[in-house]
């Protein structure tokens, strides 16, 4: 079942490996279209399968393409949710390019919302990361988007610099196609302004080079228009113009402005009559789309020597240039990025009184943790040091006794060394005749050397030795006695628990209790030297297994 499940989860991760690279050649090739053919890119991401897609860099990347996709095909979304993934996972993980770009788009939806003030917001934020960006581009077309937003606020001075900061960053990126159409931009800035003569000279420059973009011609036509109608010396055949241009070469709608526009210059013109009947299929339109046009109604009617009804009509364009004036109020620019900031201030000083809060609880804690640590590492110290001082006087009793002992130890030691010395020196005793036998060995031998009959010599001076020696036994059997004597029959007791012994280890037995060294003990007995120890090794190990009330006395004499 392990295995199963194993194997199951590899080949999941296989799965998902393997559509992830996928999607990534996808978006890759979203990507690559997404200048050239825009169409092709949004055909090609509305194509994937958001079901396959599974990390979060990938929905975020996901999200932001689809966002410049639906931008860069002129479909003004609203829906926010669209760029919301990239931005929450861009502002956190992204690169200052990621991040513009999120918070560009995102501007872009609420302004077409009508959300001003978040537009704000979110244009700002992207500014914020302008100085570390490489695609300067972008830049210029959020210092663009940005000074929309100062248009529909009416902040015509704030609008320009914005414009020329677009202007400067296209030139920058070597961005010729946006720089051209920026020239009818700031034309239009400049005839909010009223600086006619600038505007009127970049109105023509910005016409021709953004001839190839019939959008942003158009919007040109249409305010080169109105301001060859409102500057102080109208130009109202100019106007005509430029819109039989704008709905002629260019093949666009005209818009009510566009209307009250014409009507105003036939007006100038002489044609009141055209004009009315203008201003009033205007008028049968709902009044959201006229109320900011009744300025013009006013001017034709003015024109036309009716001051009664340009007066009806100053009252309507008062009326909604005052409401105009309180939604701007309402949708300030400034203020609301005043009032965003103010907060974001204020929640950071939260958020920094939080952290504070937060790290002084911690150190306090840490404080109380070190706090106990220490006290319980007292105690446990000064128990330590309790029991220490216990077993130093126990030891120093001990060491007392032990001193005590020793000194009995060593007087029974100094008794016993004195028998086993006196039955070392019995041993000699009882032996020295052997010795001197031995002595007489040596000497035979040496008598020997000169002789012709040497070998015969030496065999009838052994001949009268062999009597002395088979007598060993005895001298044996003595000097066991004598060791018993002194010993407390430790001989014979160890006899008894081991049972029946061969003369041989008898004899080895005594040898060992006596105190002979291992080498003497070979020589008497005809034994090498690692013999000697093996034999001992084995005798203590039997010993060790006795049940005998003597064995501790064997061990210690062993």
């Amino acid at each position: 079942m392990f295995i199963r499940r194993s194997f199951l989860a590899a080949l999941a991760l296989c799965l998902i490996s393997c559509s992830s690279h996928t999607i990534v050649q996808q978006l890759d090739d979203v990507e690559t279209l997404m200048h050239t053919r825009p169409d092709s890119a949004l055909s090609a991401i509305k194509a994937i399968d958001t079901l396959s897609v599974h990390r979060k860099s990938l929905k975020a990347r996901y999200s932001l393409l689809y966002s410049m996709a639906l931008d860069k095909n002129y479909i003004d979304t609203t829906n926010v949710a669209i760029v919301k993934t990239a931005v929450d996972y861009y502002s956190i993980h992204g690169s200052a390019d990621e991040k513009l770009k999120s918070y560009y788009y995102l501007g872009r939806i609420q302004e077409n919302r009508g959300d001003i003030k978040a537009a704000a917001i979110s244009f700002s934020l992207g500014e914020k990361e302008i100085p570390e960006v490489t695609d300067i581009q972008m830049a210029g077309l959020l210092y663009m988007a940005f000074a929309d937003i100062y248009n529909n606020s009416r902040n015509f001075e704030k609008e320009e610099e914005y414009v020329r900061k677009g202007i400067d960053a296209f030139d920058q990126a070597g961005d010729e196609r946006h720089i051209n159409l920026s020239g009818g931009r700031l034309a239009i800035v400049l005839f909010s302004k009223n600086e006619w003569d600038k505007a009127d000279s970049l109105f023509q420059t910005g016409i021709k080079t953004a001839k190839m973009d019939t959008v942003a011609t158009s919007v040109y036509l249409s305010n080169y228009a109105r301001m060859k109608v409102l500057q102080p010396n109208p130009d109202p055949e100019g106007a005509i113009a430029l819109l039989s241009k704008l709905s002629r070469d260019y093949n666009c709608q005209m818009s009510v402005m566009d209307y009250a526009v014409y009507a105003y210059a036939l007006a100038l013109n002489g044609d009141c009559k055209t004009a009315r009947q203008i201003v009033t299929k205007l008028l049968e339109l709902s009044d959201n789309e006229t109320r900011q046009i009744y300025y013009l109604f006013a001017k034709i009617e003015q024109q036309c020597g009716d001051y009664s009804k340009a007066l009806e009509y100053t009252n309507e364009s008062y009326r909604a240039d005052t409401e105009s004036f309180y939604h701007l109020l309402e949708q300030s620019v400034p203020q609301s990025l005043q009032d965003y900031y103010e907060k974001a201030a204020a929640d950071a000083e939260m958020n920094g009184k939080i952290i504070l809060l937060r790290t002084l609880v911690i150190s306090i804690f840490c404080i109380i943790i070190l706090l106990l640590y220490f006290l319980y590492a007292k105690i446990k110290r000064d128990r330590q040091q309790l029991e220490m001082d216990q077993l130093l006087r126990v030891a120093e009793e001990s060491n007392r006794l032990l001193q005590e002992t020793n000194l009995d130890l060593a007087s029974q030691n100094n008794e016993i060394e004195k028998t086993l010395e006196s039955l070392r020196k019995e041993y000699v005793f009882m032996y020295k005749e052997k010795f001197a036998a031995i002595g007489e060995l040596c000497n035979a031998f040496l008598l020997s050397q000169n002789r012709v009959d040497k070998k015969d010599f030496i065999v009838r001076r052994v001949e009268n030795l062999i009597s002395y020696v088979s007598d060993n036994e005895k001298l044996h059997a003595k000097f066991e006695s004598q060791i018993n004597h002194d010993l407390n029959d430790i001989v014979k007791h160890l006899k008894e628990d081991l049972g029946d012994l061969s003369r041989k280890d008898s004899r080895f037995i005594c040898y060992c209790i006596v105190g002979f060294n291992p080498e003497m003990i070979g020589t008497i007995l005809g034994l090498s030297l690692s013999n000697v120890y093996t034999k001992k090794s084995r005798l203590k190990e039997r010993i060790r297994g006795l049940d005998s009330p003597y064995k501790e006395d064997y061990l210690r004499m062993l």
